[in-house]
C-alpha cells in the first residue's frame, strides 16, 4: 500500500495500537527503506501536541504545500485519503507536520535508534583513520572517487578501481541501534545488523573474493565463475560463487547460524566441510563444536534486514538478545526461568515499531511483563 491512515501512525506513538492498526502499520514499514525512514522521521521530531497559535501556523504551511502537491502527478504518497476526526484537532496538525516531512526538498532522511541519538556506524579506511558515516555529507570519500556514500540510504557503494598496486581493506563497523549496506566493488551486496563488524578489500585481487565477518550480515553475491566468494568468521568459512544467505556469528553467543536462502554454499567448521541447498541452516554450538544441518522457514533468519520481525516458537531469551542489539538496551532478568517461555508471531511486526509497543504483544501473554527504566529493559515473570 502506497498510503497509510496518519492516524494510526499517531496512535502508534502514544502506544494506543489495536492489534488489527499494529499489523497494517508493520505491513507498511516493511514495504519500503522510505516508509521506514519517514516513520523514523516524525518519531525523531518528538511533537505531537500543538499550541492553537501553533497549529494555525503547521495548517497554513500544509495548505500551501498541498496546493503545489497537487500539480505533482508523479508522487503517489500525497493522493493517499486523510481521514481526520473533527473532535480531535491535534491530528490535522500531525498530518500537515508529515506531510512537510514527507515533501520538504531540503530535508534528508535520518536515521535514529530507539533513544533519539543517530545510530553508530564507522569506516576505517586503509590508512587508518576512522569515519563516522552518520555525519558525512559528501557523496563520495574524500581521496575515494571510487566510493559513493549515501547517508539517506543508508549505503556505501564501491567501484571497480584497477590503479591499486596492492590489496587495501576497509572496515565497516556497526554499534548497537546501528546498521549499514554495502555494495562491493563486484556488486556483492551485504546488509550489516546491529553490533557487527565487516572487513573487505576495497578491490578484489587475486583468485579469490574473500571478507571477514564478526557477527550478523546477509550477503547477495555476485556470481563470478573465476572467483570464488569467501566469508571468514571465527567458527566458520562459507565458500559460494553466487547466491543469498545469512550468518549469525556473535561472538558472545554460544550458537553461530549460517541459513541459505537460495544457491548453494559449503560451510567449513569443525575440520569439515558440509554443502548447505536452499532452506537449509547448519548451525555449530561452540561449546560442544557439534554441528546440526535443518531445514527452516528462511524468512524467520532473513527478516531484519526488511524492517520487521518474524518468530516461531522462539525463546524469549534469543528475541531480547536481537533487540537488545537493534533498540540499543541492557536486559536485566529478575525473573530467569521466563528466558525459556517461547513465542511465535501471527505476522510481521514493524521493527521500527516503538519498543515497547512490541513488548507489550508478549505480555498478551500474562507470562511476562516488561519494564524500560532509560537503556535497562527489565524483565518479571507477571
Amino acid at each position: 500500500m502506497d498510503s497509510i491512515d496518519w492516524i494510526i501512525i499517531n496512535k502508534s506513538l502514544d502506544g494506543s495500537l489495536s492489534d488489527q492498526e499494529s499489523e497494517i502499520l508493520s505491513e507498511w514499514l516493511a514495504e519500503s527503506a522510505e516508509h521506514r525512514a519517514l516513520y523514523q522521521k516524525v518519531k525523531a521530531y518528538g511533537s505531537y501536541s500543538l499550541s492553537d497559535e501553533k497549529f494555525e501556523q503547521w495548517k497554513s504551511e500544509y495548505m500551501d504545500i498541498l496546493s503545489r502537491l497537487k500539480q505533482r502527478r508523479n508522487r503517489k504518497l500525497v493522493r493517499h485519503r486523510i481521514l481526520v476526526s473533527a473532535s480531535v484537532a491535534a491530528v490535522f496538525a500531525f498530518v500537515a507536520l508529515f506531510t512537510l516531512f514527507l515533501n520538504s526538498p531540503e530535508l534528508e532522511p535520518v536515521n535514529f535508534d530507539e533513544s533519539g541519538k543517530h545510530s553508530k556506524v564507522q569506516l576505517q579506511l586503509a590508512n587508518g583513520n576512522w569515519l563516522n558515516l552518520d555525519t558525512i555529507k559528501e557523496s563520495s570519500l574524500t581521496g575515494m572517487d571510487h566510493v559513493n556514500v549515501s547517508s539517506s540510504g543508508k549505503t556505501l557503494t564501491y567501484q571497480r578501481v584497477d590503479s591499486l598496486q596492492q590489496t587495501e581493506y576497509n572496515i565497516l563497523k556497526t554499534e548497537k541501534g546501528g546498521e549499514w549496506n554495502v555494495t562491493l566493488e563486484d556488486g556483492t551486496k551485504v546488509y550489516l545488523n546491529s553490533l557487527s563488524t565487516l572487513k573487505y578489500p576495497v578491490a578484489f585481487r587475486g583468485e579469490n573474493r574473500q571478507v571477514f565477518l564478526e557477527g550478523e550480515a546477509y550477503f547477495e553475491v555476485t556470481h563470478d565463475s573465476n572467483k570464488s566468494f569467501i566469508v571468514k568468521t571465527n567458527d566458520m568459512n562459507i565458500l559460494v560463487r553466487g547466491t543469498s544467505f545469512n550468518i549469525n556469528a556473535y561472538p558472545d553467543y554460544k550458537i553461530v547460524r549460517t541459513t541459505l536462502v537460495n544457491g548453494k554454499i559449503e560451510v567449513e567448521c569443525s575440520g569439515k566441510i558440509h554443502t548447505i541447498l536452499p532452506g537449509q541452516q547448519i548451525v555449530l554450538e561452540k561449546e560442544t563444536q557439534s554441528i546440526k544441518i535443518q531445514e527452516v522457514d528462511t524468512e524467520l533468519y532473513t527478516s531484519w534486514k526488511n524492517g520487521f520481525y518474524k518468530f516461531n516458537e522462539t525463546r524469549l531469551e534469543d528475541i531480547l538478545a536481537m533487540l537488545s542489539l537493534w533498540y540499543d538496551v541492557d536486559i536485566i532478568y529478575v525473573d530467569k526461568s521466563v528466558k525459556d517461555l517461547c513465542f511465535t508471531s501471527s505476522g510481521k511486526m514493524a521493527r521500527y515499531d516503538n519498543l515497547m509497543n512490541l513488548l507489550k504483544k508478549f505480555e498478551y501473554t500474562n507470562n511476562v511483563t516488561f519494564e524500560l527504566n532509560g537503556k535497562k529493559l527489565i524483565v518479571r515473570k507477571k
